[in-house]
């Protein structure tokens, strides 16, 4: 995801990119409308288990969402060919909102707090400000599946759970927080000793491997 304080040497292929595309924030943020707009039921998602519940957009409709939603033609070959990334089953779908997220931070060239916030954004259709640990681990999903692709090193569902329940913890119980609003705790987030082994190439697991 790129770090303020990492040099050339440890850039992120996925902050890499980012630095050479062309679209920007309000364009990714109408192609997630599209691309909802245009979106059926079932199928597509990362984790087989919540395929049932997730909306899915065809390939034939995300071009036509890029379009609609002005992404700029020099990108949409490198978009085109992430979709064929995320489509494990080879049906041409995907699943509509965490392809998005994942993508997300193609159009932030800032450091990792920027990119974070943002994705939060993508993922928060309903526009709550919320998140549940659920949907952080989502976040985090994506974006892995994003960088993966792009041959970077990523942290494992294992690393993503440490994360998630250090974020959720309560600092007055044990008890774990079933929601937050992410604007309060961004810095946190970002600034996780996790997080930062990521943002800096140090990641424990690479595209293909468990």
């Amino acid at each position: 995801m790129g770090n303020n304080h990492s040099n050339a040497t440890n850039r992120m292929a996925i902050s890499a990119m980012a630095e050479h595309m062309k679209i920007n924030k309000v364009q990714m943020l109408k192609l997630r409308d599209e691309c909802l707009s245009r979106s059926v039921s079932g199928g597509g998602g990362i984790d087989d288990e919540d395929e049932d519940d997730s909306l899915t957009i065809s390939r034939t409709d995300f071009h036509k969402s890029m379009s609609e939603a002005g992404v700029p033609k020099s990108d949409r070959d490198i978009l085109d060919g992430l979709f064929t990334m995320w489509d494990k089953t080879g049906d041409d779908q995907v699943d509509t909102i965490m392809f998005v997220t994942g993508i997300s931070p193609l159009a932030s060239r800032l450091g990792v707090e920027t990119k974070l916030r943002f994705a939060f954004e993508i993922y928060d259709v309903d526009r709550t400000e919320m998140l549940t640990p659920g949907e952080l681990e989502s976040i985090f999903a994506a974006i892995n599946a994003t960088a993966s692709y792009l041959g970077d090193a990523v942290v494992t569902s294992q690393q993503v759970e440490i994360i998630v329940e250090d974020v959720f913890k309560s600092p007055t119980s044990a008890m774990t927080k079933s929601t937050i609003t992410y604007a309060e705790h961004i810095e946190e987030i970002a600034s996780h000793p996790i997080v930062i082994q990521f943002a800096s190439c140090r990641g424990s697991m690479r595209y293909g491997t468990k």
